[in-house]
């Protein structure tokens, strides 16, 4: 089975082309370009790499990240799932992270940025979740791990807002295990596919979590 893997949730666009495990491709970029300009020839470029003209399922991160990414993310994906008639899997983009670390014994925390110092934040041990999905201050967040009797590694896109010390207990991840990456959403993709975790393509939606900001914005202009 071909899996194509696409990761949009943040500033790095990344995609990659796997087959039973085996990495045929991968591409990651952080550019000034939006993703919009860089997500299609990425694709293009690594299928060109994987010497495949079309795959089995589309593997897409979901969020929680990036309210334009994810869109951009899943309608990229949606229209390739329609061209080749074939499966789509929404992948949560804190569980893709995750799989940096399968079997670590320390606990992993990826926090993605909600914006006003804020993050999305998940616990997992084995890239198996220990919490529920939450949103608080960053800070607060750092402070929380230290209370945890466990080595504890921070993942994502919000590490250089960190304003106090960290715990003696908690460590910044390896620079390579830090953001998403589409090789981890198509591999966790393949588990969903194993336990017959396959999404519409119809109805398949981001996990945003919160309200944009414009939601925001126009919610208290009518006040």
């Amino acid at each position: 089975m071909i899996i194509l893997g696409i990761e949009a949730a943040t500033r790095v666009a990344s995609v990659a082309v796997i087959s039973e495990e085996k990495i045929l491709a991968e591409i990651s970029q952080e550019a000034k370009l939006t993703h919009s300009e860089t997500l299609l020839p990425q694709i293009e470029q690594a299928l060109k790499i994987a010497n495949v003209e079309k795959v089995d399922a589309v593997a897409v991160s979901i969020g929680p990240g990036s309210f334009t990414g994810l869109r951009i993310g899943l309608a990229t994906a949606k229209a390739l799932c329609y061209a080749w008639n074939t499966k789509i899997i929404g992948v949560p983009t804190l569980q893709a992270i995750s799989y940096h670390f399968p079997t670590s014994n320390a606990i992993v925390i990826p926090m993605l940025d909600a914006q006003k110092n804020r993050a999305y934040f998940q616990k997992f041990k084995n890239c198996r979740a220990l919490s529920k999905l939450e949103i608080k201050s960053i800070d607060e967040i750092v402070a929380g791990a230290g209370n945890i009797d466990a080595e504890i590694f921070l993942c994502g896109d919000v590490l250089h807002k960190i304003k106090i010390d960290l715990p003696q207990n908690v460590k910044i991840a390896p620079l390579n295990c830090r953001m998403p990456r589409a090789v981890n959403v198509a591999l966790f993709g393949k588990n969903l596919i194993d336990a017959g975790g396959i999404s519409n393509v119809m109805n398949i939606e981001p996990l945003y979590i919160r309200r944009s900001e414009a939601e925001e914005l126009w919610e208290q202009r009518q006040k």
